[in-house]
């Protein structure tokens, strides 16, 4: 994925939801995406469409949502990137959980790959796990 097709932070979020919604491997519904992220049904379907075309999922008209193996790639490395900053606010910093859900969400939009391993390896060393 080049910096020309870099996801805005709001498909990354689409991404991240289909992704956790998907956990039993049986398909996402657009409703599902729209609860989870508390965003009406017309804007789910307007990133559902961006997703489509961009390659990251496959949705048949009025049917369950499944990710593209590129469309998994990208939502493995955002909810890294969420698991980790949320860890670091949490375990080094001693934000509440609920806090540090939504600030991870915020961060983890900005941060290069290179902060967050860095992070990574600073929680691994402060819960003693390296």
């Amino acid at each position: 994925m080049t910096e020309k097709d870099k996801l805005t932070p709001s498909i990354e979020d689409y991404l991240e939801a289909i992704y956790v919604l998907n956990q039993d491997k049986k398909g996402v519904r657009s409703v599902d995406v729209a609860e989870k992220l508390h965003v009406a049904k017309p804007s789910v379907n307007r990133a559902l469409k961006s997703l489509v075309e961009g390659g990251l999922i496959e949705q048949q008209r009025y049917s369950v949502i499944f990710l593209t193996d590129l469309g998994k790639e990208q939502a493995k490395k955002i909810l890294h990137r969420h698991t980790v900053i949320k860890l670091f606010l949490t375990d080094v910093l001693g934000l509440s959980d609920e806090r540090a859900d939504e600030e991870a969400c915020k961060i983890e939009h900005v941060v290069c790959e290179d902060t967050v391993d860095r992070l990574s390896d600073h929680v691994d060393r402060f819960l003693g796990e390296s």
